[in-house]
């Protein structure tokens, strides 16, 4: 089965009509969503009076302060407007192909992929359409314009925004892709259109006018009461309400308004120098959240889920488990691998979910598919949710935002409560999966008869165990800023660690650009130690486990190298400590619960190292937070 290239872009968009000045609204939205992309940035302002029948448009490459810098004289009455910020993926990033795009009457932003797009911009050109960027947005644009024009001349009693929505339809009959699109036309003033087809687009109504936004980021500091716009329908929307209208039906209807309990302190850095710091010290309080309501007061008792009777019947006849997911999701997924199969003795395989789409997996009597995503949006992640539930086996999800297509879709829901996560390299969201993983596959051990009473003691004890771990948070970024030197730097570690090891080296190469690579321990002799000399660190993950003793002996073989180590093992470990250069110690725990945290004092590595090389932490270089390209 092919679902076609999916794409799902880290560009931000935010749009508003109402009282107020719009510019305002739409840059503090665009920096709120900057996370998202930030090589180029343009907002379109138009005036709200028929008589006045102009866009006022800016664009700049660069980050949003450019454009907040570029734009001080404009804007200064229009109370509607479109805005963007981009990541590149068709043409290069500078002005010119920064959105939005305008085309005639209408102006334009988007995010996702136009697939077809060189087959439309050709026909137009050919028709003698004249095209100003070398992006798939820009012929979504002219596409409209040009049916709108036509649609005219064909009905001359047709009102505008009739022939607007008519063209508009037009328009989407003839594209392929996964996108949103957000647009306005000079001749309907005060009104906004969009669609959201596989990219989310959220609304919100204020007091005095309604935003619309591609991410709730945009929306909270104004309202927290939000509606997750249904796939393929088109918004219209103006400075009292919004609506959307059924492509085949032109049935009208409103979204459901969905009461989110993000806030908007908690998108703000509240002291911490970057959000990823911060959100590195919210992890006890995520954790806590996550597996609130969720622990048996009896040790030996059920998890108590949401829906509790759909979890068991989900679980009663698993006899084989797909976990699925991308980049730091992934990891998660590997590391849960090890505790089905421990706990639940459930045959479990992992996929990289852009690999899982295309290689034709058995779906047999039992089978049931998880997938996992922080955003719930992820275009390959969703892609294989759809080839699970067109197979008819059971889905289940563990994602981030509840209102989200994964969430939605999947027979299932597992959420974790990590709350916005806007550093790009993950860190909460990531320890949140893990956690909920941990409970899941205890939990279905419980059902079928294997317990593990330490793990689940360790299991409640988690939040208090990070905490300390958070303490010596000054000797990881310190030992971390070492680092900075180093040609290389590798992650080892057995069993649970090495997906754990996998997460560290690529926490390390986001927001350094070291090149640094994770491997299984007992793999290092069959390449990896030809890396090994003076200059490369060896970061090794050690705990007192049932690899303990083999992890010495590759610890031994590194330094006889000249290696570099620095070792993470078990408070006390005098053993470790003595042939490693660097020794971090943590708490003691139980296995199932180790590898959570384990993977703390990485994040901060990772960060000591980023900060003493000047990287922007936040917002590392060619990577944003929700992305999937193929």
């Amino acid at each position: 089965m092919h679902y076609g290239t999916l794409f799902l872009t880290m560009c931000g968009i935010v749009g508003y009509t109402g009282k107020q000045q719009a510019k305002p609204i739409l840059l503090e939205g665009l920096k709120r969503l900057e996370y998202r992309g930030y090589d180029s940035a343009g907002l379109a302002l138009s005036s709200p009076s028929p008589t006045i029948q102009n866009f006022v448009i800016q664009r700049n490459a660069g980050p949003v302060q450019g454009l907040i810098d570029a734009s001080t004289k404009i804007g200064l009455s229009e109370t509607t407007g479109i805005a963007h910020t981009r990541w590149a993926t068709h043409g290069v990033p500078n002005e010119t192909n920064a959105h939005p795009h305008r085309a005639g009457n209408i102006v334009l932003v988007h995010n996702g992929i136009i697939e077809n797009y060189a087959q439309i911009k050709e026909k137009l050109q050919h028709i003698g359409v004249q095209f100003s960027s070398q992006t798939d947005t820009e012929v979504f644009a002219q596409l409209i314009e040009f049916h709108r024009v036509q649609i005219l001349k064909s009905d001359t009693t047709l009102n505008e925004e009739d022939a607007v929505l008519r063209a508009l339809k037009k328009a989407m009959s003839e594209v392929d892709g996964h996108y949103a699109i957000l647009f306005m036309a000079l001749t309907i003033p005060g009104k906004l259109f969009g669609v959201q087809n596989g990219a989310p687009l959220v609304a919100s109504k204020l007091k005095d006018g309604c935003l619309i936004a591609s991410d709730i980021q945009a929306i909270i500091p104004y309202h927290n009461e939000v509606c997750f716009l249904p796939k393929g329908e088109i918004l219209i929307v103006d400075e009292n309400h919004f609506e959307t209208r059924n492509l085949k039906t032109d049935k009208v209807s409103v979204p459901k308004i969905e009461r989110m309990d993000w806030t908007a302190d908690k998108v703000e850095k509240n002291g911490f120098e970057t959000f990823m710091l911060k959100e590195i010290f919210q992890q006890p309080l995520v954790v806590a959240d996550t597996l609130s309501g969720r622990l048996p007061s009896d040790e030996s008792g059920a998890f108590i889920w949401d829906h509790f009777k759909a979890h068991e019947v989900l679980w009663k006849n698993a006899k084989r488990l797909y976990l699925v997911a991308c980049g730091t999701s992934y990891h998660a997924a590997m590391t849960a691998k090890y505790f089905f199969e421990k706990w639940a003795r459930i045959d479990c395989q992992v996929d990289i979910a852009s690999e899982f789409r295309y290689r034709h997996p058995v779906f047999e009597t039992g089978t049931v598919v998880g997938v996992i995503s922080q955003s719930g949006e992820t275009a390959d992640t969703l892609a294989a949710l759809a080839l699970a539930n067109q197979a008819g086996v059971s889905t289940f999800s563990i994602c981030n935002v509840p209102s989200s297509t994964i969430s939605r879709e999947s027979g299932f829901h597992y959420p974790t409560m990590a709350g916005p996560e806007i550093g790009v390299a993950s860190t909460k969201a990531f320890t949140a999966q893990l956690t909920i993983l941990c409970a899941l596959a205890l939990d279905v051990g419980r059902l079928r008869g294997n317990d593990d009473l330490a793990s689940f003691q360790a299991l409640a004890r988690l939040p208090h165990d990070i905490d300390r771990i958070l303490k010596q948070s000054e000797t990881f970024i310190q030992i971390g800023a070492k680092l900075k030197d180093q040609k290389i730097i590798l992650f080892v570690g057995r069993g649970t660690m090495y997906p754990i090891a996998l997460e560290g080296a690529l926490k390390m190469k986001e927001l350094t650009y070291i090149p640094s690579e994770g491997f299984a321990a007992g793999e290092l002799k069959h390449g990896p130690i030809a890396y090994i000399d003076p200059n490369v660190t060896i970061v090794t993950l050690a705990p007192r486990d049932e690899c303990y003793a083999k992890t010495i002996s590759n610890l031994e073989e590194i330094r006889a190298r000249g290696g570099h180590i620095v070792a993470i093992g078990t408070e006390g470990d005098e053993e470790i400590k003595k042939i490693s250069h660097e020794f971090i110690g943590l708490p003691a725990s139980a296995w199932g619960t180790m590898p959570i945290l384990s993977v703390i004092p990485l994040q901060l590595l990772a960060y000591g190292c980023a900060k003493a090389l000047g990287r922007n932490i936040d917002k590392p270089r060619n990577l944003a937070k929700s992305v999937t390209v193929e």
